[in-house]
């Protein structure tokens, strides 16, 4: 055999090694566990050091409308490459704490404050004009948060006076807002009501489900619940304590209608933990705790992973954000940035904001 051809046969089989060495290398190169939040971690999309984003409503995973402090509204129709911030004609001095959005041209945002300063803004046309849906005009009600059943249907919850709920309701797409009947509600305890942390105190699914979680009563928690788009309700007591004025249950999120969570605690003491996520699988009917969230103080908002291929949680904070993939029995951190508010519309489609940034979720690789 010439020395040619013995070099020849050297090369095709150094050739022959290498391709196998590459094909085994592919075959052991980690893949995406699809369908789960693997190594999650967040890339901020808009910076604004002077702007605070407290509410958040993700509409698919191209859309999202997020509200916040002087009057801005924020919207991305792509997914977050670009954000369009606008400031509510009118409304530069209010604080927005709730947006729920239904398309990327009609979306409404509640704002916060004793008397006139809490009302409701309604816009059809992406933003470029506001209607005033509503403007309170009792000195006593602070509404808080707001959820839709639909672009008609719709109720608002405000913090308790003299024993008394204050819940007011949408059936006309925003025109008008009626209060729901207290003597249909439990009674409120003393100073008992919710917190404003993110618009997520009250939520909605479809056929006139409705909950909405309570704090700052000294007493315990609870959650009160609807099943006829608010013309009855009843009340379960949750594991969540509230010690004080500022603790208590913080946002409440349901991915169907018997499984949900809600989550809070201590906002006065935001260098402890607490346990502070309780679930249920009844419709809300009864609550028992899960696993503690490794966040101190409160947790702002929480929200479900549509998709996940277990349920899956994420909750926000001013001190991080966590994930867990039983369903809040375990919790992984995910960083310690400033967040108040979270949604998601996938598992690689989520956003978070809070202090000078909104963000989306970046799903790492085992």
């Amino acid at each position: 055999m010439s020395a040619k051809h013995v070099l020849s046969t050297s090369l095709r089989r150094a050739s022959y090694l290498g391709l196998g060495l590459i094909a085994l290398a592919l075959s052991c190169k980690p893949e995406r566990k699809s369908g789960l939040l693997v190594y999650p971690s967040w890339t901020v999309q808009y910076a604004d050091s002077s702007a605070l984003f407290i509410g958040m409503s993700v509409v698919d995973t191209s859309t999202v409308w997020v509200a916040g402090t002087g009057g801005r509204v924020a919207r991305t129709t792509d997914g977050g490459e670009k954000w369009t911030v606008t400031v509510v004609p009118g409304a530069d001095s209010l604080q927005f704490r709730d947006v729920a959005a239904f398309s990327d041209s009609e979306a409404f945002v509640l704002s916060i404050g004793p008397g006139s300063q809490s009302r409701i803004y309604h816009t059809t046309d992406r933003g470029a004009n506001w209607t005033l849906s509503f403007q309170n005009r009792d000195p006593h009600a602070f509404y808080d948060c707001f959820a839709f059943w639909d672009p008609r249907r719709g109720i608002a919850f405000s913090d308790s006076e003299d024993g008394e709920f204050t819940l007011i309701r949408t059936m006309d797409g925003g025109q008008t807002w009626q209060r729901i009947d207290p003597s249909k509600v439990p009674d409120a305890r003393p100073g008992e009501g919710a917190f404003a942390a993110s618009g997520t105190c009250i939520t909605t699914r479809p056929g006139g489900l409705a909950w909405f979680g309570t704090g700052a009563s000294a007493v315990d928690t609870r959650v009160l619940r609807t099943t006829d788009y608010g013309d009855t309700w009843e009340e379960a007591p949750t594991p969540i304590a509230s010690p004080s004025t500022r603790a208590g249950i913080f946002s409440i999120a349901f991915r169907d209608d018997q499984h949900g969570v809600v989550v809070g605690g201590d906002d006065g003491h935001r260098d402890s933990l607490y346990d502070n996520v309780a679930v249920t699988s009844d419709g809300g009917a009864t609550w028992k705790m899960a696993g503690r969230t490794k966040l101190p103080g409160a947790m702002f908002a929480v929200a479900y992973v549509p998709g996940a291929r277990k349920p899956t949680l994420v909750t926000v904070c001013p001190h991080g954000s966590a994930y867990s993939s039983d369903e809040g029995r375990t919790w992984t951190r995910i960083d310690g940035q400033n967040y108040w508010t979270v949604g998601f519309a996938g598992v690689d489609a989520g956003w978070a904001a809070g202090q000078g940034r909104i963000s989306r979720i970046h799903n790492g690789i085992r």
